[in-house]
């Protein structure tokens, strides 16, 4: 007997626990004293399992079953209901769906790559001292362009470092703390993750859900840099760094016009929010330790695993007594018919699903 199934109820479960964990993840990114206690990294952990959650939504044989016998009936109803001669609800709904994410990958391919040609194709300028800080950095290549025409640090790249800066007057500090805190972003892969979420969203665009996890993934990989940078520095340094951003955020004339897709900017004018919780995040003399990080992953982690013997299903259990007539999913492939409560023949999904049989309500059983 298979250990577990995929069906239509638990690409419904998948969705409605993804849901509801990322609403908690959102809610709680907000909280700077949570973040404080537990790390961002614990919001990052849950934020990943949410989403391996969503896209392998395996139900098992001997999961909790909720019956949603009574909701499932109108919506299927729904679903099966034919437009026209050939085409089926659902059908229709499959056919929207696909075109939307073909469009949402084309929109977003195009405007990474638009916003990344119109990086390369500003006026830059030579900075050598800039160039001399980099020079010190031989774990990683650093492709650093300086222009008058932007007035944000800007990083993309996958193996290589793209660093676009401002034409500013800073000291070797300052321009150091941004450097660091640029070029973490490329050794902690954050390009990945944006083209990964970019796939994501594109695939559920219909799920308002995923567009502010999506923000807000984005967000806590800035929390993130400041924490990894900023956990061993004095407090003079750590105020020389949020000095820093103070400098930054009072030259940036206007927000950012690029939809950073792709990019990661140093800091953000319009997020007034984030800006404000990073300040605090850093200030705070509180410090995680590593056995309440290792508790908090581990709950994290055991809420994740339990979320897959639960499933939405219209029945756990059939009755074939007296009186009933049905088809009963029992496997994969393999339907049973029933007539008046009394086994009659096997069917297989092609079968069940076909003109001849469709007169039967078909029911959902459990091994």
């Amino acid at each position: 007997m298979r250990i577990f199934n995929v069906s239509i109820f638990s690409f419904l479960s998948s969705i409605i626990l993804f849901n509801l964990a990322a609403i908690v993840i959102i809610l709680y990114r907000k909280k700077t004293d949570f973040i404080v206690k537990h790390g961002i990294n614990l919001l990052l952990l849950s934020s990943l399992l949410a989403v391996i959650r969503l896209i392998l939504p395996i139900d098992l044989h001997n999961a909790k079953i909720i019956n949603i016998h009574h909701i499932y009936q109108p919506v299927k109803k729904f679903l099966f209901f034919k437009i026209g001669n050939r085409l089926f609800v659902y059908q229709l709904l499959l056919l929207v769906w696909g075109i939307g994410t073909l469009s949402l990958l084309f929109y977003y391919l195009y405007s990474s790559l638009l916003e990344i040609y119109k990086l390369n194709h500003l006026n830059y300028i030579s900075s050598p001292d800039i160039e001399t800080l980099c020079s010190n950095y031989t774990n990683i290549k650093i492709v650093i362009k300086v222009s008058s025409e932007i007035d944000v640090p800007l990083v993309w790249g996958f193996f290589k470092c793209h660093i676009y800066f401002p034409n500013y007057d800073l000291s070797s500090d300052e321009w150091k703390f941004i450097l660091d805190h640029e070029v973490l972003h490329i050794k902690l892969h954050d390009t990945f993750i944006k083209i990964f979420l970019l796939f994501l969203t594109a695939l559920f665009w219909w799920n308002p859900i995923m567009y502010i996890l999506r923000k807000d993934i984005d967000q806590m990989l800035e929390l993130r840099c400041d924490g990894i940078l900023t956990q061993d520095y004095s407090i003079e340094m750590q105020n020389k760094y949020l000095e820093t951003i103070l400098s930054i955020l009072k030259r940036q004339t206007h927000p950012p016009n690029s939809k950073g897709h792709l990019t990661a900017s140093f800091v953000n004018r319009s997020a007034y929010s984030l800006t404000r919780q990073r300040f605090e995040i850093i200030l705070s003399t509180n410090r995680l330790t590593k056995a309440k990080a290792l508790l908090c992953y581990s709950i994290s982690f055991l809420l994740f695993s339990s979320s897959y013997f639960i499933i939405l299903q219209p029945a756990t259990k059939t009755t074939t007594e007296q009186g009933p007539t049905l088809i009963l999913h029992t496997s994969e492939n393999n339907y049973e018919l029933y007539i008046d409560g009394t086994f009659y023949k096997n069917l297989t999904q092609k079968e069940a699903y076909s003109k001849e049989y469709s007169k039967y309500e078909i029911i959902e059983g459990s091994n």
